[in-house]
């Protein structure tokens, strides 16, 4: 299930670097249309103006020429949120097509097996969707068997989740998140950082 995950994720990234090289290479060449048009008017306005007022005409074009980069950089991090959300919707996508593959369900077994190592006490309860509680239910006993027979499984509430499980002790005072959601969403601070350097990286 480990792998199954580790690939949607580097196939969410390779996506979202994909859109944002596109929306960068757009952005790249309205900066260069802008930068040409600010160089044109500092060049007439030194032409016309007074020796002495070139510089005015320089620094007006530096003020556009940051100004210009400001906005675009405004710009490409908004379209970064939307880059997000739309690699968000299709990683849950996939995701919902490969909870229903023989990997995804063998995966269970090992990701509750794990996952109990870090709960205390005699016993474990097992939350997750009403599909994946029915297949726990028939691999409990070789899930009993992974635990290595040092904790009893308790088979838990239905989730609104797409895969994945929430594993806790039997008062669930300590509970350990691992839906697919909560895994995903893990996912969101290092794409937001990942897609601003790949956005501002050549506005500089």
């Amino acid at each position: 299930m480990t792998s199954g995950l580790e690939n949607i994720k580097n196939r969410i990234l390779e996506s979202a670097k994909e859109d944002a090289a596109a929306i960068v290479r757009a952005a790249m060449d309205e900066k260069n249309k802008k930068l040409q048009a600010a160089r044109e008017e500092a060049g007439r306005i030194s032409f016309e103006m007074l020796e002495e007022a070139k510089g005015e005409a320089e620094i007006r074009y530096e003020e556009k020429m940051g100004a210009i980069r400001t906005e675009l950089k405004r710009q490409l991090l908004t379209k970064r949120e939307e880059i997000i959300e739309n690699a968000w919707g299709e990683a849950l996508e996939e995701l919902k097509r490969y909870t229903g593959t023989p990997g995804y369900r063998a995966g269970l077994v090992e990701l509750i097996a794990s996952t109990a190592q870090r709960v205390e006490g005699d016993s474990i309860r097992v939350d997750a969707s009403s599909a994946d509680l029915d297949a726990i239910l028939s691999m409990k006993g070789e899930i009993q068997e992974a635990l290595g027979g040092k904790k009893k499984l308790i088979i838990g509430e239905p989730l609104d989740c797409i895969g994945g499980v929430e594993v806790s002790d039997a008062d669930r005072k300590v509970v350990l998140d691992r839906t697919y959601e909560a895994r995903i969403r893990r996912l969101k601070p290092e794409l937001r950082s990942e897609l601003a350097r790949i956005l501002t990286g050549g506005l500089g």
